[in-house]
């Protein structure tokens, strides 16, 4: 079975949380590769003390089994360097075409004002996270009008975890699942 790219919306951290679950057990190496969006980097410092805990346990799982994987994009001037989004030679990947559009097509639902905690524009997180969905498979729990709603209407291949308690299926065999009934 070929490797999957599968990337983590940050709201998913809470959920894996409460559930003790390793990614890297659950979602192993020899079959997906685990991502998260370098938007979804600047969503980490600003989680607070009360939850060092869950703090922990994200950068852990950072450190042995997620990578980030940005797009592939020069360096942006209206941007300190810590704040770059896209990836250099030999750091990002080039986008699809259809990635491309998706995020052309949002581009009007990403706010002007950066938040100050992250740094991120207004749904610019979730825009970068569901144009992956063209090319990989996005883990969410967010179904709410928006970018990652608007991309599953639109074809790609988000996997809501919205009902996984209740399946009784291991989160490999959840992601599958789902990811098959998506299929044309």
């Amino acid at each position: 079975m070929p490797i999957k790219s599968v990337y983590i919306d940050n709201n998913v951290w809470d959920f894996l949380f409460a559930r003790q679950m390793d990614l890297s057990v659950e979602l192993p190496a020899d079959r997906y590769c685990l991502c998260m969006t370098r938007e979804a980097e600047f969503e980490i410092p600003p989680i607070p003390e009360e939850k060092a805990d869950l703090k922990q346990f994200i950068q852990e799982a950072i450190r042995s089994c997620v990578r980030t994987v940005p797009f592939f994009g020069f360096f942006d001037e209206s941007l300190p360097t810590d704040e770059q989004r896209h990836g250099g030679f030999d750091q990002g990947r080039f986008a699809s075409l259809e990635e491309l559009d998706f995020i052309n097509q949002q581009r009007t639902t990403i706010g002007s004002r950066k938040k100050e905690k992250t740094k991120l524009y207004p749904n610019e997180a979730d825009v970068s996270v569901a144009a992956r969905s063209f090319e990989s498979i996005v883990l969410t729990l967010d179904r709410k009008k928006g970018p990652i709603n608007s991309a599953y209407q639109q074809g790609g291949q988000i996997v809501f975890l919205t009902e996984f308690d209740g399946s009784g299926l291991s989160l490999m065999e959840y992601v599958e699942a789902k990811i098959v009934r998506r299929q044309p």
